[in-house]
């Protein structure tokens, strides 16, 4: 059942943020269904003409993802990294937090690849993060989700 939710979790999040998926496996790493994550974005994409853009923390900088088509292999292309709690949001309620953004020299133009808090890892550790710098690597999981969705400065 866990392993279904996770599917559910992942596949809900790309799709009604209308990010590109390419070659993206989970392994069954997101443990819980992220209620709030689903219910804000699927609300998000029943109250506009628009297809949703989650929010995205870069550096303590607001972003939002962008509609584009995939065209990247993950064995063969760079990618930067992306991080999201489950059962949680990081600060001001934003529900990723990204590596790299647009103008470092190391952004990969939005070829994400995902990584996921452990379950065992209190995410109340992680409520006012803003930036990579904010978070323990070895409390994420690296999963064989691999995607594409670049940002964009974000507009209320």
């Amino acid at each position: 059942m866990k392993k279904v939710l996770s599917i559910i979790l992942f596949f809900t999040l790309l799709f009604t943020t209308s990010c590109s998926v390419e070659e993206a496996n989970i392994d069954g790493l997101l443990e819980e269904n992220n209620v709030a994550l689903i219910q804000r974005l699927s609300n998000l994409s029943t109250t506009t003409d628009k297809l949703p853009q989650p929010p995205i923390w870069a550096d303590c900088d607001l972003y939002s993802g962008l509609v584009v088509p995939a065209s990247f292999k993950p064995s063969s292309d760079s990618f930067d990294e992306l991080y999201i709690m489950p059962m949680a949001m990081f600060k001001d309620g934003v529900p990723l937090i990204s590596d790299s953004r647009p103008g470092d020299q190391d952004y990969n133009g939005g070829r994400w690849h995902l990584n996921v808090l452990k379950s065992t890892v209190d995410p109340a550790k992680y409520a006012n993060a803003c930036k990579e710098m904010d978070l323990d690597p070895m409390d994420f999981d690296a999963t064989d989700a691999y995607f594409e969705c670049p940002l964009r400065p974000f507009k209320n």
